[in-house]
């Protein structure tokens, strides 16, 4: 879609941020301009720097951008790009302090918080060089946000990273081609930092339009049919008793304290839903788990299977038709925290399914092409069922 508009929009001058290298190249080939990317060798935060001062157009991805500082910053903003983002960017995360060193920082008056929730360097006219270096260069550019306690001047102990708000105001046009939005962290931190959006997708037609939620669904209902559930008793492991999340990172720790047992028995599900269920060969089987885990679940027919569960852009799974998502999707607690102090609305089922999708998108279904998949947690595969279902409901869409 991004490209498709390049190609059609030619006169503009473009700054593209894609998830991969991969991608990189792609750009490169499909596009009908001159586009450069940061090259192999030496620093390719100096090359990029070098394309942005003349006025090159530029694809990059979303770890080169990471690096973002002050000076590209004030660069950017004298220039004239149109923003083209594949995929959301990771905007927030927990910045790893230790509970001694928040003490100190706030103690010594080294940083305090403005009316915003920003963390202020509060030394900035007096030379610095120590180990709170970092602190300092990261405040320089409103990169890292804290909050107290509800009804409390104690700190809470989350210091949370910001990918810098300051750099979405650079640009007087910015896509963002992701879908989902709504369940997306960056619409969260986009609703926090109070940046305007509007949402659009593609007609039959393939242009762009305001966003239509029935032609959304019958887009949808396209793809739905060429999914096929796992129902069988393999789903057993991931039934909810209680208050347990079956398949959960925290679930994985406490089991491999606990009942490693338990792995052994995930692992020939899985092994047996592959060769007595979808009779596929291991060249067309994939998988996920979260990593640590995975030495203990990887088996016989899908061990070279294994793709991250986070794992969005790539099309290197393609020929993929048998699938088996062996966990149960949640969004990191700090930045779940972080954004219900904002009393923004987050729905954390859509993004869960967001997480879900994008990694079922890995596979032929990108091509059309039905898969098989196999999902013991009951909440991700209830996630899925209503995303199918509720496309076939026309009427009762507002």
């Amino acid at each position: 879609m991004a490209i498709n508009y390049i190609n059609a929009n030619k006169d503009k001058k473009y700054l593209c941020i894609v998830p991969l290298l991969d991608e990189c190249d792609r750009y490169k080939r499909k596009t009908k301009i001159n586009i450069f990317d940061p090259k192999d060798w030496g620093s390719k935060w100096k090359q990029f720097r070098n394309l942005v001062e003349n006025d090159m157009n530029i694809v990059t991805t979303h770890a080169l951008i990471q690096k973002m500082d002050l000076d590209m910053l004030e660069l950017l903003k004298s220039k004239d790009y149109t923003l083209m983002i594949d995929e959301c960017l990771d905007v927030l995360d927990t910045y790893k302090i230790s509970k001694d060193d928040l003490k100190i920082i706030f103690n010594e008056n080294l940083v305090s918080l403005d009316n915003d929730g920003f963390l202020v360097w509060n030394e900035e006219k007096k030379p610095y060089k120590g180990v709170y270096g970092d602190i300092k260069r990261l405040c320089s550019f409103k990169s890292l946000m804290g909050f107290k306690k509800d009804n409390s001047d104690e700190l809470a102990r989350i210091i949370m990273w910001n990918f810098p708000v300051d750099f979405f105001k650079c640009f007087e046009e910015s896509f963002i081609f992701t879908y989902l939005w709504d369940g997306s962290i960056q619409k969260s931190y986009f609703d926090i930092h109070g940046i305007q959006y509007e949402k659009y997708m593609l007609d039959d037609n393939g242009q762009l339009i305001p966003h239509d939620k029935v032609l959304e669904f019958e887009k949808r209902r396209k793809v739905v049919d060429l999914i096929n559930i796992y129902d069988g008793k393999f789903n057993n492991i991931g039934m909810k008793i209680g208050k347990s999340n079956p398949l959960s990172k925290s679930w994985y720790e406490d089991k491999r304290k606990k009942n490693l047992a338990i792995f052994e028995q995930l692992k020939k599900n899985t092994e047996n839903y592959f060769r007595t269920v979808t009779e596929t060969e291991a060249k067309y089987n994939m998988y996920t788990v979260f990593k640590p885990y995975a030495k203990y679940i990887s088996g016989k027919g899908f061990s070279r299977g294994l793709v991250a569960c986070n794992a969005r852009g790539t099309n290197n799974y393609r020929e993929r038709k048998a699938l088996a998502y062996l966990i149960n999707f949640f969004m990191q607690p700090d930045i779940k925290q972080f954004i219900e102090h904002y009393h923004i609305e987050f729905d954390e089922d859509l993004f869960s399914l967001s997480a879900l999708l994008q990694w079922i998108w890995r596979s032929q279904i990108r091509d059309g092409q039905p898969i098989e998949i196999y999902i013991p947690s009951e909440r991700m595969r209830i996630l899925l069922l209503m995303w199918i279902d509720e496309c076939k409901a026309l009427k009762d869409i507002a």
